[in-house]
């Protein structure tokens, strides 16, 4: 019954996406906004970042729960005030019984233009592969009931409609990307991506279902108090088709413990706490820990849609991972030393 009630949700899944196109999303997105914007690549406090997410969903409506697994590399390259970066982004989400499996890669390129004193301006151009999948050898279907469970040895006549359930395409985005240390206490970031560009089709069987073009609009803030405590606001806004959302909100991070400044031999210790709201579907809290480079960090959905009903307000688990290194000099954490 359970892997009934979960065809039926990926029934729907695929009939929303079918018609209203929407990309996969993360709660933490002020934590890698090069997922956002490609003109955001290498914009971090080191010289290269690791980063990878792990994103559950819908666990009380089906045993097989929506999963979202990303990673993703960044890094600058040819600085002298203005510079390029450059990253690789993966992303598999695997939705219920089905199988129902996206795979997107794509390599976000963008140039920085220093056009004042730790004041960079970004365009970014990202190239990608698309890629979608489905199978039916995890569902069940109404004939193949015995009165006594369902009997997956008998032929459910449904495989021609998923035979060469597989698309494949090349896709295309860009923005723009805005980024300052007004002062040593005061940081700002803005940005404006489209992605989708292409249009691509993600029909099965039908060329017309092309994937909606997607407008975001993002930015975070970043000001640092006398008390050791940092104040991050941070919004994202989109436009994909029908579908429009906004989340907004704030992390407060406290600064456990300095760096080390004459031996190096302790890093500085970080704990944070956000919480944020996306509009007519959820709350969501987070944590993050930062021990140097090695940044951990865990959130929570707490569902307010029309669907509570089913979820009991139960949204979704995400969990990130990140490790920055930096390689001496100066870098976009310690930007006034010149």
């Amino acid at each position: 019954m359970k892997k009934t009630i979960g065809a039926l949700v990926i029934g729907l899944g695929i009939s929303i996406t079918s018609f209203g196109q929407q990309d996969k999303h993360f709660s933490m997105f002020a934590e890698s906004p090069m997922y956002l914007n490609p003109a955001a690549a290498g914009f971090h406090e080191a010289h290269l970042q690791a980063f990878t997410n792990f994103r559950m969903q819908w666990m009380t409506l089906s045993d097989e729960p929506f999963r979202t697994i990303s990673g993703s590399v960044d890094w600058r390259m040819f600085e002298n005030g203005s510079f390029m970066g450059a990253g690789v982004n993966f992303f598999n989400d695997a939705a219920g019984a089905s199988n129902f499996q996206t795979n997107v890669l794509t390599v976000p390129i963008n140039y920085a233009i220093e056009v004042g004193r730790d004041n960079h301006f970004a365009i970014g151009l990202q190239p990608g592969f698309y890629q979608r999948t489905l199978t039916t050898d995890g569902l069940t279907w109404d004939n193949q009931w015995n009165g006594i469970q369902f009997n997956q040895g008998i032929s459910s006549n449904e495989g021609a409609a998923v035979a060469g359930a597989n698309i494949t395409a090349f896709d295309i985005s860009a923005g723009v990307f805005w980024y300052a240390n007004l002062s040593r206490e005061f940081r700002v970031s803005l940005g404006l991506a489209g992605h989708h560009l292409s249009k691509q089709r993600i029909g099965y069987y039908n060329d017309n279902d092309r994937l909606y073009r997607k407008l975001t609009l993002h930015g975070q803030f970043e000001y640092k108090t006398q008390m050791g405590v940092s104040i991050l606001p941070a919004f994202m806004a989109f436009v994909q088709g029908p579908n429009k959302e906004i989340t907004l909100g704030s992390n407060f991070r406290w600064n456990l413990r300095g760096a080390s400044r004459s031996t190096g031999h302790f890093d500085e210790i970080h704990f944070g706490l956000g919480a944020y709201y996306r509009t007519r579907d959820a709350v969501m809290a987070n944590m993050i820990i930062e021990f140097g480079g090695l940044g951990i960090g865990a959130n929570y959905d707490l569902n307010l849609s029309g669907l509570t009903v089913a979820t009991n307000g139960v949204g979704a688990m995400e969990f990130f991972l990140r490790w920055k290194m930096t390689f001496g000099g100066r870098s976009l954490s310690n930007p006034l030393i010149h």
